[in-house]
């Protein structure tokens, strides 16, 4: 029932997608005045929203695609397609859309910063490849790792700055990219 191998897959690819690093500077800047226990309370409303939001729509997600009469083959191109202009907003820092300023709260309960589109596309994708349950476990421990990655972001942002936030976030970007290719060469059945 559980495998480790596809548990660790789909860790990875859930944990690139969600990029709790680029969550840190926005967290740390809301957060600044905040004491370290309200820190914690917003890191963990943060990261239970996230666990929510992703298994809602791991677990609801497959009846609505077929409610709606989507091939999952079609889902998985669109989804690979979504996917790779994600990975290329991460790798090359393009902004995508248009960006609001979101009020604390909606930042802080980790959508869209932690279970956007691409988290919830990419646990359907991941599920019917590596099963529902190897997923959950995946999902709850990326928003387990969320959760701490804010929980620590100040000892983070001071260890490695402005510059490495930057360099981790892209080269997650090439490894979602990556992801991307595979759920697309999947879809057209290669």
């Amino acid at each position: 029932m559980f495998e480790p191998g596809a548990i660790a897959t789909a860790f990875i690819a859930l944990f690139i997608v969600m990029d709790p690093f680029t969550s840190v500077p926005v967290f740390i800047s809301l957060t600044r005045k905040f004491s370290f226990e309200k820190k914690r309370e917003s890191a963990a409303v943060a990261g239970m929203v996230a666990t929510g939001v992703l298994m809602g729509f791991l677990l609801l997600g497959p009846f609505a695609l077929q409610f709606m009469g989507i091939r999952f083959e079609s889902f998985e191109i669109a989804g690979g397609i979504l996917m790779l202009l994600i990975s290329l907003s991460f790798a090359l820092g393009i902004q995508f859309g248009k960006q609001e300023e979101a009020p604390i709260e909606a930042v802080l309960i980790g959508v869209p910063l932690l279970s956007g589109p691409g988290t919830m596309l990419t646990t359907i994708l991941l599920s019917s490849t590596l099963g529902m349950a190897n997923v959950i476990v995946a999902g709850l421990l990326s928003c387990l790792a969320c959760y701490l990655i804010l929980l620590l972001s100040s000892r983070i942002y001071k260890i490695i700055g402005k510059n490495g936030l930057e360099i981790l976030s892209r080269v997650m970007g090439v490894l979602l990219a990556a992801f991307a290719v595979e759920y697309i060469r999947k879809g057209f059945g290669l």
